[in-house]
């Protein structure tokens, strides 16, 4: 499956590649929550949660090159790689003396979306708009954070939240401000991801990311994306 994903994001992005009119590219501000549960054990009747305090929200830089592909009367195609941090900001478990063991669990995560949006530019001004929503596959990337690498005695209680699937598959939705300036435009956009996948690698606790951030950037156009057909 993953795999797949991967393929069809590739191809798409070098399909467009051929008949590209715009890329450009991005920087900005991501901030993820990861959302955190765990399910009973058969063989247990204490719950980790029970045990532990999660920080679970995370704020990173993240950074994009993007390609768009218009399709006319406004629509357009925008595939995108991009590379991204999430995870917990901090995992704690308090022993029996009251000693409070620490570790961060962040990821690092590159990655590929593929959108479809609308895009408009008012009459007589420099100013556009827009909007474009689809899928966005995450690949954890890197070496393990120290937290999947805990080996002290209460290792048990730290690996759930720690250890990080390779794949976080989101839907993408982004609304942005185009302004055109000498061959492109500088264009900042709002966007919001709502995790589909589970983040973590364990069987009893999953965990699902929700993010939002701010990006601005500049796009370069290689035709003339707004011209109507």
């Amino acid at each position: 499956m993953k795999k797949t994903i991967l393929i069809l994001f590739t191809w798409c992005f070098l399909f467009q590649l051929h008949a590209q009119n715009s890329i450009g590219v991005e920087a900005g501000f991501l901030g993820t929550h990861t959302s955190v549960a765990e399910y009973e054990r058969i063989d247990r009747n204490d719950n980790l949660l029970d045990s532990m305090a999660l920080k679970t929200n995370v704020g990173s830089f993240q950074v994009a090159l993007n390609v768009d592909f218009d399709l006319g009367k406004n629509f357009f195609l925008s595939n995108g790689f991009h590379y991204c941090e999430k995870g917990l900001a901090q995992v704690t478990f308090t022993d029996s003396t009251g000693w409070p063991w620490k570790t961060a669990a962040r990821q690092n995560y590159v990655g590929l979306s593929m959108l479809a949006g609308y895009h408009f530019h008012f009459r007589q001004s420099r100013f556009g708009l827009k909007v474009a929503t689809g899928l966005q596959a995450d690949f954890a990337v890197g070496t393990p954070n120290p937290g999947a690498l805990f080996s002290g005695p209460y290792y048990r209680f730290f690996m759930p939240f720690s250890r990080f699937n390779e794949m976080d598959l989101s839907w993408k939705s982004e609304a942005g401000v185009s302004y055109k300036l000498g061959p492109g435009d500088v264009i900042v956009k709002f966007s919001y991801l709502y995790g589909l996948s589970d983040v973590l690698e364990d069987a009893f606790v999953v965990g699902r990311t929700m993010s939002a951030g701010i990006t601005v950037g500049y796009s370069f156009r290689l035709t003339e994306p707004y011209k109507k057909r």
